[in-house]
C-alpha cells in the first residue's frame, strides 16, 4: 500500500457505491477488502481499488517514492 491509499473494507464505503476497481475495472465481491485512493481532477474524489492496484502511473509512483525517501533522509 502506498502512502496515499487508505485501507478500508467495502462495508458502506466507496466499493459499495463504485462496484468496480478504478484501476482494472473488475467487480468487487461482497465483503472484499479494498483500498481507497485520492483522485484529483479539479475536485478531491476518492476511488476504490483492489489491494495492490493503483490508478497512478509507475513513473509517478517512482517520483513520489524518491521524494519521500529524500525527505525522510533530511528529517533524520
Amino acid at each position: 500500500m502506498t502512502d496515499h491509499q487508505i485501507s478500508r473494507t467495502s462495508e458502506g464505503g466507496a466499493a459499495d457505491r463504485q462496484r468496480t476497481c478504478a484501476a482494472c475495472g473488475a467487480e468487487f465481491t461482497a465483503g472484499e477488502r479494498t483500498e481507497v485512493e485520492v483522485l484529483l481532477d479539479g475536485e478531491v474524489r476518492y476511488v476504490a481499488v483492489h489491494p495492490g492496484h493503483t490508478t497512478y502511473s509507475p513513473s509517478r509512483e517512482r517520483t513520489v517514492a524518491g521524494r519521500l525517501g529524500r525527505a525522510r533522509g533530511q528529517a533524520a
